[in-house]
């Protein structure tokens, strides 16, 4: 499981970041939400698709999923300041 891609939201938004996800070779799913809100751990959404999500995770998968999201985000920012 990798992420492929991942762009950060505005700030003050409670999506953090869309991403997208290689959870294996025979599957891909584009701009997923990184979603934060308060105090609550980060948490991440499917797309939607006719006013419906189009894709729905467990508790413990949500939970990795986000960790390994909310990891490349903060990569992403360290790399995008060091390489000024």
């Amino acid at each position: 499981m990798r992420i492929l891609s991942i762009r950060p939201s505005p700030s003050g938004s409670t999506t953090l970041a869309r991403f997208d996800l290689e959870l294996n070779d025979h599957l891909r799913l584009y701009n997923l939400a990184l979603r934060q809100r308060g105090d609550e751990p980060a948490h991440v959404i499917a797309p939607n698709a006719f006013q419906e999500r189009t894709a729905g995770f467990s508790a413990s998968f949500n939970k990795a999923l986000a960790e390994l999201a909310l990891k490349s985000l903060l990569e992403l920012k360290t790399d995008a300041r060091t390489s000024h």
